[in-house]
């Protein structure tokens, strides 16, 4: 697999490469940068790839055949779809795109092309989410009461995207599509929003913390606060009847750092040591994957469709 890079972000530069080199039957070829000439040539010097000075040009190129898209959320839409027009398959950062309408093009367009497009929640493939899915299905502490996650972080530079309307910015869009995920992953195909808060602060364009309440059809509620001006958290709670599970960095977990599940029973507590693992390395394997499986392909559009519309129903409950 051929990849190339719309745009030196730094999840590119910082977290993408590294874990792109450790993955056999791929090889990013090019990365273009139409802003920053300076970080084109430090992104060139260091991974050794070729630069370009134009995303279009980079689109043309015949020895492509995959797109990876690092760029603010409201660019996702007009540059995954020009790649999928260009006979490419897409790995996209998250969230795929800045509303449920644009997503749901570019999953048209991918399934009318048969192209993977693969929106990068890389923490889902992390040994340590199947481990604490195991936990609970083998009811380690007992039946589920309540479910709780967060992911918030301190103040950034206010020219930071995630505090620019026009890119894209805000909580709900950053923030909150971690946990949203988790609460996915845990409650199942049948997850839906009952309640939802959204909250702003004086001198900020974009939303800037919030909450979200989910249920499913087996009544299993699961809670989530997230925000961009707060005490960091990163974190997962579950209250069973016979006891409570806890998992720090859930979301962020490095990949030579082993993270633990902290399971308490009365006044018990026992530790599960979880192994170091490279969520990002599994999120590409899971891609190239994708464009080898039709089923896995179809499996990710439906989980892209679903993660934007909660996005979106949050949304809609917080100003109602």
């Amino acid at each position: 697999m051929k990849v190339g890079i719309i745009g030196c972000s730094e999840i590119a530069f910082r977290r993408f490469m590294p874990a792109v080199k450790r993955v056999k039957d791929i090889e990013v070829v090019a990365v273009a940068e139409e802003f920053d000439p300076s970080k084109l040539d430090n992104f060139c010097d260091e991974y050794n790839v070729e630069g370009i000075k134009s995303f279009d040009e980079l689109l043309e190129r015949m020895d492509i055949d995959s797109i990876y898209v690092p760029q603010p959320p409201a660019l996702h839409y007009k540059w995954a779809k020009k790649a999928l027009l260009a006979g490419k398959h897409v790995l996209i950062e998250k969230p795929s795109t800045v509303s449920l309408q644009q997503s749901s093009e570019l999953v048209d367009l991918a399934k009318q092309r048969k192209l993977v497009l693969h929106e990068n929640y890389m923490f889902q493939y992390h040994r340590l989410i199947e481990e604490v899915k195991k936990c609970l299905k083998n009811k380690e502490i007992g039946e589920i009461r309540l479910i709780r996650a967060n992911f918030g972080f301190p103040l950034r530079t206010q020219n930071d995207f995630r505090y620019i309307k026009n890119l894209g910015g805000g909580a709900l869009m950053d923030a909150a599509g971690y946990p949203v995920k988790l609460a996915t992953l845990l409650l199942g195909q049948s997850i839906k929003v009952d309640s939802a808060t959204i909250n702003h602060i004086d001198g900020y364009e974009v939303d800037m913390y919030g909450s979200a309440s989910f249920s499913n059809n087996d009544g299993c509620v699961c809670q989530i606060g997230y925000g961009m001006d707060c005490q960091y958290q990163c974190n997962l709670e579950v209250w069973g009847n016979r006891g409570k599970m806890f998992v720090d960095r859930i979301f962020t977990t490095p990949p030579d750092y082993e993270p633990v599940i902290s399971i308490t029973r009365g006044n018990d507590t026992e530790i599960i040591n979880i192994k170091s693992d490279s969520h990002f390395q599994h999120s590409i394997e899971k891609f190239l994957w994708e464009t080898k499986n039709d089923l896995e392909r179809e499996q990710m559009y439906e989980d892209i469709l679903l993660q934007a519309k909660l996005i979106e129903d949050i949304r809609r409950l917080a100003i109602e």
